[in-house]
């Protein structure tokens, strides 16, 4: 006999779902109502609805993406609407191929009978590990609508966030693109001209632009190595940063460099604040949400921080102990933290705290940028001043050759 998956209410208007075996979705239909239960929707059940562990990829959905998603979901589960309906409206209406694609299949595995966080597991690229975790408590206590809208918040902050600081990292970056950019161009299109020009006078050239001269030469001349030295320099880079030492010193690096350090400092705490106290307060264990956080954590130095209070917790200390003993973690937090152990209010507090993290994030990003801007601005004046002054001051010496 076929296998069928519905989705009912009972009599208290709950929405509920789950499989069946019948001759046809008409008998199916008579076996839920014999049971008090009113069908919203029949039809025959996916087959395969087991998670494929064993598969990395998958097609992938932009946080932006999941965010609408996540938001859609709470309001619309909220209101009374059932999973599996949701989620089909949702693939319905959007217009990304990935995405409705990813929800096609999520609904079908949660029509086949599958909890919604397994058929998320089977979508690793899509919803990340806190997301599923909470969906994963929501269905233990019954609370779906809100613990999405608790997911959802969390990511939103993530993005916006994340957002910021690639925009503070965007502009020193454009700035000294440009910089080179030019200077390359001066050097091998216009440099060779004048070069051509003093030859011919046969003047006597000052050092700078002699010195020009000579790096123009080389990159008109010699541009296939410096082409394949680059080349070199960058695979012997990306190489350094997969070897755990050398990805451990640019982490290092990352933390302590001028002006961006606190930023990254603040970045990786704020957003494992977050993280643990969402997870917490959705009413997933603490070793599990410190878990998480240090399986999403991308600095190695965060990440042992996390190892650490992850072992203190299962050796039944609290999880503000190790935290003072961190030089990453200011003692005014970890001072907080401890205090709200001692009421109770640990996961409360810690989305507290992180909130003034992320504020004082926006700042440091705010003050960075500040100082960035006039230092940029000087180093490509300098540069750019120097080739032009190398270019012109050899004027003045045929000039005084033509006099004579």
């Amino acid at each position: 006999m076929p296998t069928f998956a519905y989705s009912a209410r009972d009599n208290a208007g709950a929405p509920l779902n789950g499989t069946l075996v019948a001759d046809s979705a008409a008998q199916a239909g008579r076996m839920i109502r014999a049971e008090g239960k009113y069908p919203t929707s029949i039809r025959p059940a996916a087959v395969g609805a087991e998670p494929d562990r064993n598969r990395p990829h998958g097609k992938r959905m932009s946080r932006k993406d999941l965010i609408h998603v996540g938001t859609q979901l709470a309001i619309m589960i909220d209101t009374g609407v059932t999973l599996s309906e949701a989620l089909e409206c949702i693939a319905t209406q959007t217009e990304k191929p990935n995405v409705k694609q990813i929800l096609q299949e999520v609904c079908q595995d949660v029509q086949a009978g599958l909890d919604f966080s397994t058929a998320m597991q089977k979508h690793p690229r899509a919803f990340p590990r806190l997301f599923v975790a909470l969906i994963t408590a929501s269905e233990k206590s019954g609370m779906m609508a809100k613990l999405l809208q608790r997911a959802t918040n969390y990511l939103r902050d993530e993005y916006e966030t994340i957002r910021r600081v690639r925009g503070a990292l965007t502009y020193p970056a454009i700035m000294m693109g440009f910089a080179l950019t030019t200077t390359t161009f001066l050097l091998a299109f216009v440099m060779p001209r004048f070069t051509a020009i003093y030859a011919a006078k046969k003047a006597a050239l000052p050092v700078p632009t002699l010195m020009l001269m000579g790096i123009s030469n080389l990159i008109v001349t010699q541009w296939p190595l410096i082409l394949v030295g680059l080349a070199t320099l960058t695979t012997g880079i990306f190489l350094l940063l997969r070897h755990p030492r050398g990805a451990r010193a640019f982490d290092y690096l990352q933390l302590h460099v001028p002006l961006l350090g606190p930023m990254f400092r603040k970045l990786y705490l704020s957003r494992g604040l977050r993280l643990v106290g969402t997870m917490a307060g959705g009413g997933v264990s603490l070793v599990d949400c410190v878990n998480t956080a240090h399986n999403l954590c991308r600095n190695s130095y965060f990440k042992d921080l996390w190892d650490e209070v992850s072992r203190q917790i299962q050796a039944g200390k609290q999880f503000s102990d190790p935290l003072f003993a961190n030089p990453l973690v200011p003692r005014s937090v970890s001072q907080m933290l401890h205090s709200a152990e001692r009421s109770g209010k640990l996961a409360q507090v810690m989305e507290q705290v992180a909130g003034y993290a992320e504020e004082e994030l926006k700042h440091s990003i705010a003050d960075m940028t500040r100082y960035i801007e006039p230092i940029m601005i000087s180093i490509m004046g300098g540069i750019i001043g120097t080739v032009v002054l190398a270019l012109m001051l050899p004027i003045f010496t045929i000039s005084k050759v033509i006099v004579r």
